[in-house]
């Protein structure tokens, strides 16, 4: 054996000198062969790993969500194997990786065999992955076969995996190890994985029925007295459930698929029209990282309420006169108040986008669901997170990693020590494709925990973009909250500054002028509050005591006053026109109607340039 390897190690060699041909099948299997071949035509540099990051894909094909099930599964249940294995996609690309070997783990990384990076034969030249993919056959390449003078300590066996609906070839599935540690049933191992991946992508169609009715059994077998289940297409009943009245069974489904609609998983009391009163409660069916159902369990609370007839059968009594006049048309002002109600809100959510963000914030830190936040640098997610979890958790713990810094060496302490703990993922955007691969790999094992802490990520720029390297862990997220940018919040900017000087002087007498403030609500603030932090720290350096005039600002806040209004700013304006155009000019009937302070409606007549309207 040792013969052999040191024959192959001279013929490499020789062959990357230029000096020999690729060597015979009594020393190589002719489809290695071909592959060194088709690698040196290719101008592979052997020494030099030049694998790209080329992305991950914006909708996670059905095939790597399979294989990532398949070998989370493989990884549970031989957590000691001491071998890793990679998903490849038809065009090379690393699309899934799960390792059982730390070790082993970083010297992947070292190499750039991590999800993203293209890992073909133009790559890295021969690899046991690139000539299953070439030759659509199970392959397996070891040590000194590899081209590649940095993949020589690996040994590597790929099965193809199968596309069941078109029979083409969907992937490849490649299980490596160190060379030293070898053994023939690699390739049956990555055949078996191969198959299952198949299997799994030929039964997706039916996961998320499998898994609510998975779970409605759980919940039935817990003995819960009613139990419906839905993915919003069909509801599931149990037979307790069943034997209500029809109304009843209206009622509950009708609140199951609104709290699906909704994602309104919580307990409430519920009056039934058959006069009982019940206690039930809904919760979200996840997979895949998302909510893909639901189901609600409740029972009877107490003993039924006195049953309320139907208005119809009310009305039959009404030869006995009544006492007051009846009034026709209360339900059309009730329907009335309830439709200015909900314009109100849309239109303090649409004139305070930063509200509406706090607002989902909140909601998802007491329902314990990850979150993304997204918006410009220095709109303020960290410290709108980190407020809102303190507020609801003062003795909680926050853990931060920093995804610019972030290489996973020291990963982030998140072992559970009894408190309510938050994950914030700060800077996602500057991670790099292995610190996003290592990150993944601390996160995963999260959702088994009995009490999950709640990850929450910041991305600073103001959309997602799932190609990017963070895009592998947006799996982890149920919600994402886009965070306004300060120029769109210009009724808020003299509060903020307030808030920030007090800050920064701490309890020495310094105050802003009307007249600094005006000039703070007119500048576009492209660095958003961290800009506006260092502006005021410019001004305490030298005012430190008295009230600040706009003078004392920096000539920057004078700079650039007159530009084009974003696509929010219009529908705000619009907003803010038609209120005054239907309270015929009132400011305080159009403040109230937008759901507004009138200070906060005059600053906007003045930003946007409303002209008199009367």
């Amino acid at each position: 054996m040792a013969t052999r390897a040191v024959e192959l190690e001279a013929a490499r060699r020789s062959f990357l000198a230029g000096t020999a041909r690729a060597p015979g099948p009594e020393l190589l299997a002719p489809s290695v062969a071909a592959s060194w071949e088709r690698s040196r035509s290719h101008d592979v540099d052997p020494e030099r790993v030049t694998a790209h990051f080329l992305g991950h894909q914006r909708d996670v094909p059905r095939l790597v969500t399979c294989a990532g099930d398949v070998l989370d599964a493989f990884t549970a249940e031989h957590p000691g194997a001491g071998c890793s294995v990679v998903l490849l996609d038809p065009a090379g690309v690393v699309r899934a990786r799960r390792d059982c070997d730390r070790a082993l783990a970083r010297l992947l990384d070292e190499v750039l065999l991590v999800p993203g990076y293209g890992y073909g034969e133009r790559a890295v030249g021969t690899t046991a992955a690139a000539v299953a993919l070439h030759d659509r056959a199970d392959t397996a390449v070891d040590g000194a076969e590899h081209f590649h003078s940095r993949l020589t300590c690996l040994a590597g066996a790929a099965a193809v995996v199968t596309d069941p609906h078109t029979g083409g070839t969907a992937g490849v599935l490649s299980v490596l190890c160190h060379q030293t540690d070898r053994t023939p049933l690699a390739l049956p191992l990555a055949r078996t994985l191969a198959d299952r991946v198949t299997e799994a992508v030929a039964g997706e169609p039916h996961r998320v029925t499998r898994a609510i009715l998975d779970r409605f059994a759980a919940e039935h077998a817990g003995g819960g007295a009613w139990v419906l289940a839905t993915d919003g297409d069909y509801v599931v009943t149990n037979g307790p459930a069943r034997q209500l009245p029809a109304a009843d069974q209206r009622v509950l489904s009708d609140l199951l698929l609104a709290s699906l609609v909704l994602a309104d998983f919580t307990t409430r009391h519920v009056d039934l029209p058959s006069g009982r009163c019940a206690e039930v409660g809904v919760r979200p069916v996840h997979l895949g990282g998302a909510s893909v159902g639901c189901v609600l369990t409740g029972a009877p609370a107490g003993e039924p309420a006195v049953a309320r007839p139907p208005e119809s059968v009310r009305r039959q009594g009404s030869h006995v006169a009544p006492t007051t006049r009846r009034d026709y048309a209360q339900d059309l002002r009730v329907t009335r108040h309830e439709h200015a109600q909900a314009r109100i809100r849309a239109n303090r959510e649409l004139l305070s986008p930063y509200l509406r963000a706090r607002q989902e914030v909140v909601a998802s830190i007491r329902q314990g669901r990850n979150h993304l936040l997204i918006g410009e640098p220095g709109v303020g997610k960290r410290t709108l997170l980190v407020e809102q979890f303190r507020a609801a958790y003062p003795a909680g713990r926050v853990v931060t990693v920093d995804g610019e810094t972030y290489a996973g060496d020291a990963g982030p302490d998140l072992a559970p020590d009894g408190r309510p703990t938050l994950v914030l993922l700060a800077a996602m955007n500057l991670l790099t494709p292995v610190g996003a691969r290592r990150l993944d790999e601390a996160l995963r094992p999260l959702v088994a925990l009995a009490e999950a802490p709640l990850v929450v990520g910041c991305v600073d720029t103001p959309a997602v973009d799932a190609t990017r390297p963070y895009g592998l862990l947006l799996r982890h997220f149920h919600e994402v909250t886009r965070v306004p940018a300060l120029r769109y919040r210009a009724d808020e900017i003299g509060e903020i500054a307030l808030a920030v000087l007090r800050r920064l002087s701490g309890r020495r007498s310094l105050r802003l002028s009307l007249q600094v403030v005006r000039v703070l609500e007119g500048y576009a603030w492209p660095g958003n509050v961290s800009e506006l932090e260092d502006v005021l720290r410019y001004v305490v350096a030298r005012k430190p005591v008295g009230e600040i005039q706009a003078r004392d600002l920096p000539q920057l806040c004078f700079q650039g006053r007159s530009r084009r209004m974003s696509m929010l700013e219009a529908a705000q304006c619009d907003a803010v026109i038609q209120a005054l155009y239907e309270c015929n000019g009132n400011r305080y009937k159009a403040a109230a109607m937008l759901g507004i302070a009138r200070s906060s409606l005059y600053r906007k007549i003045d930003a946007f340039g409303i002209s008199y309207i009367a």
